[in-house]
């Protein structure tokens, strides 16, 4: 019994010192205004706001490390004069891709060929697709695990693009820098030190 509980402790130990955890939604949220020169059918200028949850069970795939059917939640509120009109989501889908190239890129789908059904209010202009594509220096350590503990001083660029039908015609809806972005949970490069693995891993020994 004392070598079993000095084997678990030594686990625990092991398992809190390198950071494993259960897993849990990241959440990316994120403020900004509607494009003077691409409204698309909203009024120039209004604010918006939105939030994205990805399932950070899902694993990379391909060449530029997609995660498919990633997207568990998503909402979107334009506050046009007349009131909010916020757009959700119906079931799981869009994806995620992060790749490297002369900077380290982020891209958020969800819609049109990243697969996923938008839920619209009655009466407004209807949500097709939405993207927003970030960039920086230093997004993430390994590509092949989702970012996390971004802001929006992280990113060098962060282009949000949506479409709507609206009354039959397509149009675009541009928002060419948000003001806020917040990524959940920790960074990727950040060690977790508290109380460390060293003290956890005596802790173990003591207990064995």
């Amino acid at each position: 019994m004392r070598i079993l509980s000095g084997v678990s402790g030594i686990i625990l130990g092991l398992c809190l010192g390198t950071g494993m955890a259960a897993a849990a939604p990241i959440t990316i949220n994120f403020t900004g205004a509607v494009d003077q020169f691409n409204p698309g059918p909203f009024t120039r200028n209004v604010a918006l706001q939105g939030q994205i949850t990805l399932d950070d069970t899902v694993v990379a795939s391909g060449p530029n490390n997609t995660f498919n059917n990633v997207i568990t939640g998503f909402s979107l509120t334009i506050s046009e004069t007349a009131g909010d009109i916020t757009y959700t989501n119906t079931g799981t889908g869009g994806r995620v891709q992060q790749f490297t190239g002369v900077s380290e890129f982020i891209s958020v789908a969800f819609g049109g060929g990243a697969g996923g059904v938008f839920n619209s209010p009655a009466g407004a202009p209807q949500i097709t697709s939405f993207a927003i594509d970030f960039r920086g220096v230093d997004l993430f350590v390994d590509p092949t695990v989702l970012a996390t503990g971004l802001t929006d001083m992280d990113f060098s660029y962060s282009f949000m693009t949506s479409r709507f039908d609206f009354g039959g015609t397509n149009q675009l809806m541009v928002e060419r820098r948000l003001d806020t972005v917040a990524f959940s949970g920790d960074r990727q490069n950040v060690a977790i030190h508290a109380p460390g693995t060293a003290a956890l891993f005596a802790l173990g020994l003591a207990g064995f």
